[in-house]
């Protein structure tokens, strides 16, 4: 793998407001460099400078970020499409994080670069992508549209029109140590894990702490915003605001919430489940051995994308001598925040049409399956999830040559067979229950706000809730209507008068500023 820099021409070229809420993250994403994957053979993947002119009439460049999940099947499905079609398509896996994966993206649009031909976006950046012009409409053909579960479909819409092809959903769940209570309400939830050692959230400053936030906030009845209108500042919702975020602050005070959850991303948070902690600290984590986790059933609930079902169920040391595994999973009590990412094709691609024929592929009823069943990637298809709730099948059963909608599912009872290798592979049993509880709290996730400034509300809006829950703003002090004040301009592009650290915008009195 080759490491490359972004030219710094991209921050340039953004208008004032970008340059205030995409110019320190294009900077970071610049100073960390990108790692490109690609996918049209093997030998060394060709340096950036290979991403800044067209492809051609058969090749396709898919810009897209890393792949954390278990077996990366989204790799072998490109390489399948190479190894039978004349067009060759290179994955390029821009960055690590969502925050920088976005601004290498919208930094080539605004150029008017045909260096991309599809664009995997996220759905929360999906009213900045399609008002700036950056990706092409995306009109579904009669019937089309039945194939999707609803609200994933919706979240590839602006203004009501289809910008793009559901690709993968998200959904959070509740993973919990096995021996445990499994809570159904959130009050269930904070007594349980009070007593069995804490709940690993993802509170970083980053996305994920974005969404957690936004979580905590709905389940205990507050709201931010109400469709388009920013409503933080109304009374019932505003002291519902401070009381969830009070709440949370209590919570990371008394170990409930793991300390160091203030700094988790979802990796972090991950191997806090698995790995459990030696110490607590307010702003890190020490971690141990599995073994002393298991042990020691430090922490026993997670809140996690379904990415971790995957890559905990097909590590052998999560099972016991019985081959059970050592953890379960529920739908997470509170709210939920929809994710996913959705297949555009860029304004600007050279090969549209052969960008759609590829959409079609990825977004396929086989290609869902395996990459479901190889990868856990949540399906956005509701034919998978029938065929799952009926016929289970395993990554092997759909990639043995014989495999077929007609193939025979696994056994649905008895434990799980640990092979002897260092891997096993999921049972039908196991995805069995994991499409259900993906489609169970599918059908209730909230989208987060469709706004063309989205990333800019994010910031604010994560700026002032993680002070309160990390305590270097006290929950009395937020200020409501200086809060709702500041994300009403983010929201329009427009940055605070003081820096978004300084937490003016919050309330945070004079002399006490963020650190």
């Amino acid at each position: 793998m080759s490491v490359t820099r972004r030219p710094r021409d991209l921050l340039r070229r953004l208008d004032p407001a970008q340059r205030r809420w995409g110019g320190a993250g294009l900077v970071a994403g610049l100073a960390l460099a990108s790692v490109l994957v690609s996918l049209t053979g093997k030998g060394t993947p060709p340096s950036v400078s290979s991403f800044t002119g067209c492809g051609g009439p058969n090749r396709l460049t898919v810009a897209t970020g890393a792949d954390i999940t278990a077996g990366s099947f989204r790799r072998d499905l490109i390489e399948e499409w190479n190894r039978t079609h004349t067009t060759q398509v290179t994955l390029v896996e821009v960055a690590d994080r969502t925050d920088e994966e976005r601004v290498e993206m919208a930094g080539r649009a605004r150029l008017g670069s045909c260096a991309y031909d599809v664009f995997s976006v996220d759905v929360a950046w999906m009213a900045e992508f399609a008002r700036s012009g950056y990706i092409r409409p995306y009109p579904l053909e009669p019937g089309e549209a039945n194939r999707y579960v609803g609200n994933v479909l919706a979240a590839g819409q602006v203004d009501g029109v289809q910008y793009a092809a559901p690709f993968v959903t998200d959904v959070p769940l509740l993973f919990h140590r096995r021996g445990v209570p499994v809570p159904t309400t959130m009050e269930q939830l904070w007594k349980y894990a009070a007593e069995n050692g804490g709940y690993s959230v993802q509170l970083g400053d980053y996305e994920g702490g974005t969404v957690n936030l936004l979580e905590a906030i709905l389940s205990a009845g507050g709201r931010i915003t109400d469709g388009e209108r920013i409503v933080v500042d109304e009374e019932d919702s505003g002291e519902r605001v401070r009381k969830a975020l009070s709440r949370w602050h209590a919570l990371l005070e008394r170990g409930v919430l793991a300390r160091g959850a203030e700094n988790f991303s979802k990796e972090d948070t991950f191997s806090t489940f698995r790995n459990g902690f030696l110490e607590r600290g307010s702003r890190n984590s020490v971690e141990e051995s599995s073994l002393q986790a298991f042990r020691d059933d430090d922490v026993a609930y997670m809140r996690n994308w379904p990415f971790a079902f995957h890559r905990l169920a097909t590590d052998r040391s999560m099972y016991d001598d019985q081959g059970r595994l050592r953890f379960g999973m529920a739908a997470l009590p509170g709210a939920g925040i929809l994710g996913g990412f959705n297949l555009a094709i860029s304004a600007h691609s050279g090969n549209p049409a052969k960008a759609r024929t590829l959409i079609d592929f990825l977004t396929g009823h086989d290609a869902q399956m395996k990459l479901f069943a190889c990868s856990g990637y949540p399906p956005v298809l509701e034919s998978v999830y029938d065929e799952y709730e009926k016929n289970p099948r395993t990554c092997g059963q759909l990639l043995a040559p014989t495999a077929g909608k007609g193939a025979t599912a696994a056994p649905t009872d008895g434990p799980a067979s640990v092979p002897a290798g260092e891997d096993t592979e999921l049972t039908g049993p196991m995805l069995q229950d994991l499409a259900a509880k993906i489609h169970q709290t599918l059908l209730r996730a909230e989208s987060r706000p469709q706004y063309s400034y989205y990333a800019a509300f994010s910031e604010v809006f994560r700026s002032c809730a993680r002070a309160v829950v990390t305590g270097d703003l006290l929950a009395k002090e937020l200020d409501l209507a200086r809060f709702a004040d500041a994300l009403r301009d983010a929201r329009q592009g427009r940055a605070p008068a003081e820096t978004v650290r300084s937490l003016a915008h919050c309330g945070k009195p004079e002399g006490r500023q963020g650190q």
